[in-house]
Order: structure tokens, then C-alpha cells, then sequence
């Protein structure tokens, strides 16, 4: 997903460059990388938390690309398509946090 976003903002025009097209390509990066991130820990509760902070992003990752398709720099069909790629990553991010909580107990 945040390869796709880096790839699709590419082609936004310059005026966007260090708003929308810097915000979304970092919250973009952010939902792995905080994962990424939180898998180093050893601690459980610390990788919950950096879950949940991939969790924010992806969900302000979701509003910047519906807001980038109201600009018309995203084609309809593309918000579309990366709402369901970030729904899908919503469902899995849900159900390592429901797994890490059950190997806790």
C-alpha cells in the first residue's frame, strides 16, 4: 500500500508537494514501518502499541487518499482501490492485535 501511494503521488502536481503529497506518503509509510518497528520489541505490549499507532496512520492514510480523489488527483476508481487495500490491512492489523492479546493471557 505505501508503495502504491508513493508511486500514484508521484504524479500530483507540485503545489501539493509539501502538504498532501508529504502528509499522505508519510502516513502511508508509517502504518509498516511502526509495525516494523514494533516487531523488535520483546516486550508485548510495546509491539500492541505500535500497532495501534500503524492503526492511526492507516486511518489517516484512508481520509488523505478519499480527500486527494475530491482534489481529482486520484482517479475514483483508484480511491476505491485503495480503500479496500486499507480495509483489508484494517482486518489484519484487528486480528494481530486480538492474537497478541490472547497469547498474553
Amino acid at each position: 500500500m505505501a508503495l502504491d501511494v508513493y508511486q500514484l503521488s508521484d504524479g500530483f502536481p507540485k503545489k501539493y508537494l509539501y502538504d498532501l503529497t508529504s502528509q499522505l506518503r508519510r502516513a502511508a509509510l508509517s502504518v509498516p514501518t511502526n509495525l516494523a518497528e514494533g516487531c523488535a520489541s520483546p516486550h508485548s505490549g510495546e509491539l500492541l502499541q505500535f500497532i495501534n499507532i500503524s492503526r492511526r496512520s492507516l486511518s489517516e492514510t484512508r481520509y488523505l487518499v478519499e480527500f486527494a480523489g475530491k482534489l481529482n488527483l486520484i482517479s475514483p476508481e483508484k480511491v476505491t482501490d485503495l480503500d479496500r487495500l486499507c480495509a483489508e490491512i484494517g482486518k489484519m492489523l484487528a486480528a494481530l492485535t486480538r492474537s497478541i492479546k490472547r497469547q498474553k493471557e
